[in-house]
């Protein structure tokens, strides 16, 4: 902290005397930061293997932990046997449909019968009365088999949801990364106990990082995206390219660890800058000076 105070305290004397030159260029201190993502388990369980360390370098899709898939896939299996039951037990109450179905136009037949014989006095009443409750009964017992396969392919819907739930749940032990970069923080040891949530690591793309800087008004005025910048190390030894990816579209007061307090009073707006970073030598935190083409 003391080693940055001081460099922050040589960069202000840098901007001040740039302040004083119009005809240097814009630029200022900052600190090295990259585009990171935590990934986080989705599933509950115990971690058997941890796939990875502080440096990894991973790519999208990579496998990062294995949490005990052990209870899920009993599930799962009950569920598929479950479902196999489900298939007979519809294709038993389908035949059944078939049946009643045979047995409802059997009924409606000799209800024609009897009644083409009953003008004559070929058929009695009775009789009449006895097939005309034969066709309502077996028109009852076709609907109630339409509405037995209603349920059984309902319970179906349910079952195929619960197993397409618990392949999930499956797929969940192994957390995979969702973006190629590396780890620079791990927070999950094997054996530890997961749940859902809980952050197993972060992963940063260091190939590109990018530094904000903060310009007075009349320097902010002669820069706009996709300006070219060099940003130099704290020795100065290096030096690296980049270009504007982003201004901002409101002034705001200096933060607390830029430069003095006199100077925190001033109102600057912030400008970000991405440099490319193929030889890893730039690290998150360290400090840089920034200086913007003119």
């Amino acid at each position: 902290m003391r080693r940055h105070a001081q460099i922050l305290a040589s960069v202000g004397l840098m901007v001040a005397a740039a302040c004083g030159d119009h005809e240097a260029p814009p630029g200022g201190s900052g600190f090295i930061e990259a585009d990171d993502a935590i990934v986080s388990s989705e599933a509950s369980g115990r971690v058997l293997r941890r796939l990875f360390d502080e440096g990894t370098v991973v790519r999208p899709g990579d496998t990062l932990v294995i949490v005990d898939p052990s209870r899920s896939l009993l599930d799962l299996s009950a569920a598929e046997a479950l479902r196999a039951t489900t298939l007979a037990n519809l294709q038993e109450a389908r035949l059944q449909v078939e049946r009643a179905r045979e047995t409802e136009r059997y009924a409606g037949t000799e209800r024609d019968r009897v009644a083409k014989l009953l003008p004559s006095g070929s058929a009695t009443q009775k009789e009449m009365d006895k097939v005309e409750y034969d066709l309502t009964q077996a028109i009852t017992a076709t609907k109630t088999a339409f509405a037995n396969v209603e349920v059984i392919e309902a319970q179906g819907k349910k079952i195929d949801a619960d197993i397409n739930r618990l392949k999930r749940q499956l797929v969940d032990c192994f957390p995979t990364a969702l973006q190629g970069g590396t780890v620079v923080e791990k927070y999950v040891e094997p054996g530890e106990l997961l749940s859902p949530g809980k952050a197993i690591a972060k992963i940063a793309r260091l190939d590109t990082v990018w530094v904000k800087v903060y310009l007075s008004a009349s320097d902010f005025a002669t820069v706009k995206v996709g300006d070219q910048a060099t940003v130099s190390t704290e020795t100065g030894e290096s030096t690296y390219t980049g270009h504007v990816i982003w201004t901002s579209s409101e002034a705001e007061f200096t933060p607390k660890n830029v430069q003095t307090q006199e100077s925190r009073a001033n109102l600057v707006y912030a400008v970000k800058v991405r440099v490319g970073n193929a030889d890893g030598r730039l690290k998150i935190g360290m400090p840089v000076f920034v200086t913007l083409a003119k």
